[in-house]
């Protein structure tokens, strides 16, 4: 073998043995790095707070159970005496859930239902009202608030316009013909009593 073939075989001997290197060097990084990404997209690691990111671990934390099965758990065994009709049964569960998270929308739309359903109208309709000034469009608080007025208070003037927004916001048209539903029969109980009772009309 001539000296110039032989060098050129050894270059490329030693070509082929960095390229080699590179890929196994490659493969090493990648398996040591795609775990450590993992768990920065899991727990909010230093990218979480670039802006416009918004990692998982940035996020709200959960809320902190309450009780051995959890939040879940405590509203949906106050959801099933709510359902029932047991409201005296439910709202010890809303109050306690309350006491921990004021803002707990779920348990406080429940909450002044159950009041409502216990005869404590009022009450109920402040706590769906407090529900409401934090989100002012919230579909299930303005649904109890327009029953609430509607079934329990009677108070049809003042169920319209709840109803009238449910039926604008409803994303379901079986939603919104309910809604336009109790409008109609609002109108027609107001016509009902602003008409003259027998024998006392205009002479």
């Amino acid at each position: 073998m001539s000296p110039s073939r032989g060098g050129s075989l050894r270059l490329f001997l030693g070509v082929v043995v960095l390229v080699a290197f590179g890929v196994i060097l490659g493969f090493s990084m990648s398996d040591s790095i795609g775990p450590w990404m993992d768990r920065m997209a899991i727990t909010g690691g230093a990218s979480s707070s670039m802006p416009g990111m918004t990692m998982p671990g940035a996020m709200m934390p959960a809320q902190t159970p309450a009780g051995p099965g959890g939040w879940a758990a405590e509203l949906a065994a106050a959801h099933s005496d709510v359902d029932a009709g047991r409201f005296a049964a439910a709202v010890p569960a809303y109050e306690r859930m309350l006491r921990e998270d004021p803002h707990n929308l779920e348990a406080l739309i429940h909450y002044g239902m159950s009041l409502a359903g216990l005869g404590q109208v009022e009450r109920g309709l402040s706590e769906l009202d407090r529900a409401l000034a934090m989100e002012p469009d919230h579909f299930h608080a303005l649904w109890s608030k327009g029953q609430a007025l509607f079934d329990i208070k009677r108070d049809y003037a003042a169920s319209i316009p709840v109803w009238e927004r449910i039926a604008a916001l409803a994303s379901s048209p079986g939603d919104a013909s309910t809604a336009r539903g109790y409008v109609l029969r609002a109108q027609e109980q107001l016509g009902r009593r602003q008409q003259p009772a027998p024998g006392r009309g205009a002479r």
